[in-house]
């Protein structure tokens, strides 16, 4: 029997080297989409809500400079004035929808992304924290662990029946 030919060794890594990637791309979209949403907590204060400003126009003000901008009266509303949209603030990329009767703002950057749900109390007219989700880098190296134990899996069930 001769050994193995450069070339067929490295169309074997090559080839289990593709089956990985396949495997985290997998396990990493499963993982973002199902990540839990985390019920209720606290308001980080300098993280971003689209509100309508005194011109008219949709901005960004942190949660934490809320008050001190709604005093100044540089905060017409905490409803902006579209239903959907987008903004970059401070490096960040912002987006606003609908979430039934209240509204959803995800924050993300190259290496994660927050998004948060929450309602307008009626009566003193602040936000309320709903739920809140954290997609960060734990997500791939989850992922990663999860596509070693499939290709484990893969190599075992592929031993058994050779």
């Amino acid at each position: 029997m001769t050994a193995p030919q450069h070339s067929e060794r490295f169309s074997s890594i090559f080839a289990l080297f593709m089956i990985f990637c396949v495997l985290v791309w997998v396990w990493g979209l499963a993982f973002f989409m199902f990540w839990p949403w985390q019920k209720g907590g606290d308001w980080l204060p300098d993280y971003p809500l689209a509100v309508q400003c005194s011109n008219g126009t949709d901005c960004i003000v942190p949660v934490g400079e809320l008050a001190q901008a709604r005093s100044e009266g540089k905060v017409l509303s905490l409803r902006p004035q579209a239903t959907r949209g987008e903004l970059d603030y401070r490096q960040l990329y912002v987006r606003w929808m609908p979430w039934g009767e209240d509204m959803e703002v995800k924050t993300s950057a190259w290496n994660f992304q927050t998004s948060v749900r929450y309602r307008i109390d009626p009566e003193s007219q602040q936000p309320v924290l709903v739920e809140y989700q954290e997609l960060n880098a734990k997500i791939f190296f989850y992922a990663i662990l999860a596509a070693l134990g499939s290709l484990a899996v893969l190599h075992l069930y592929r031993r058994q029946r050779s």
